[in-house]
């Protein structure tokens, strides 16, 4: 009886110091992804950070501000006013729409183009185009066509027989099936049928798992298959650290993206590869998802509530390089001045053939 107790006690012991662990190298991997991004693109610290991301709008920058939304407030003017230019000068559709409006959300700022999206780019390029359509209604997005709750329904129904998720065919993958899994995650106790999937697909995650607990993807161990069932296993609420369903010979997913870590703070592709930029910030998702979880907050594709502001306002608040004048101020003066030339060109008008005579 003292053995089996000591046995329990000693094993309860190790999960809290996992658990603290992780916390920890989380925070610190965290921390490091942030700090090497700042100095990449010239910023000195995470509110610069949020300001330089203005250059790569449209671009990628838009996983950077999801990942900075959710560790803090930020001003993304910069970024919004950018984001809005590019999206005015290049014509862009599916997935990547769809993650600019993202990206305007995760800015707090309020632009037609998320109705735009919602209305026009979901379901329209495959089922990734579906899976990040629900992410922008269940950030509050409105379509004609969907509800959250039918296009949760409407994912739910492309599960392959056996569970899990592909782009393509009858084999599932890790990663579209962790995708999916953190779209549908807020419908687990809203519908018997998402309920089913999510379960069957867990079911999958499971049992694709390695013995090094991460995961491989076309054949091939990397990061972002580990880091991508993170971010899904602590959107349903489940600690990929603690679920013996989910650890293997001992090892998370968790660690796995650790394993891909390197000195620079970056993270590579696949072990011993170099620094790669989707490695890093499907990482840098993962650790905020695992310190949401710990603390207690939602999945990380759901953002958290901060004020918000609308291009508009942007437009009538941009002073510095205008001499502290409002585009609405700049618009009367230039029709003022418009109106005095012609005054002018009236009144010289009408003297000239007098002057003409004298």
């Amino acid at each position: 009886m003292m053995k089996n107790f000591l046995a329990g006690f000693f094993a309860a012991v190790f999960l809290f110091c996992s658990a603290f662990n992780s916390s920890a190298e989380c925070a610190d991997n965290i921390n490091g992804i942030i700090s090497y991004k700042a100095k990449e693109t010239g910023a000195k610290n995470a509110e610069g950070l949020a300001e330089k991301l203005a250059e790569s709008a449209g671009a990628g920058a838009e996983w950077y501000v999801m990942s900075l939304h959710q560790t803090g407030e930020y001003d993304f003017s910069e970024y919004a006013r950018s984001l809005d230019n590019y999206l005015s000068e290049n014509r862009i559709s599916g997935t990547e729409g769809i993650r600019c409006a993202l990206g305007f959300i995760a800015a707090n700022c309020e632009s037609d183009y998320i109705d735009y999206a919602a209305e026009n780019l979901i379901g329209s390029l495959g089922i990734m185009s579906f899976i990040w359509g629900l992410h922008l209604l269940n950030n509050g997005a409105e379509s004609s066509a969907y509800t959250a709750e039918s296009l949760a329904e409407k994912i739910s129904e492309m599960m392959i027989d056996s569970g899990g998720f592909a782009l393509y065919g009858g084999t599932a993958d890790v990663d579209v099936t962790a995708m999916a899994l953190c779209a549908l995650a807020p419908y687990y106790d809203t519908s018997e049928n998402v309920r089913r999937t999510i379960d069957m697909s867990l079911e999958f995650i499971s049992s694709a798992q390695l013995e090094s607990g991460g995961f491989s993807s076309y054949g091939a161990e990397n990061c972002e298959s580990a880091a991508q069932v993170v971010v899904a296993l602590c959107a349903l609420g489940i600690d990929p650290t603690a679920d013996e369903r989910f650890m293997k010979n001992g090892k998370s997913a968790l660690e796995a993206v650790c394993s891909y870590a390197l000195p620079s703070g970056t993270f590579a592709h696949l072990k011993g590869g170099d620094e790669n930029d989707t490695a890093t910030s499907q990482a840098l998702q993962a650790f905020i998802s695992y310190e949401r979880l710990k603390s207690g907050k939602g999945s990380f594709f759901i953002f958290d509530e901060q004020e918000k502001f609308s291009l508009d306002e942007l437009h009538d608040e941009i002073s510095e390089n205008r001499g502290g004048k409002t585009l609405n101020e700049i618009k009367t003066i230039v029709c003022i001045s418009v109106i005095a030339v012609c005054a002018a060109g009236i009144v010289v008008t009408l003297l000239w053939p007098k002057k003409k005579k004298e």
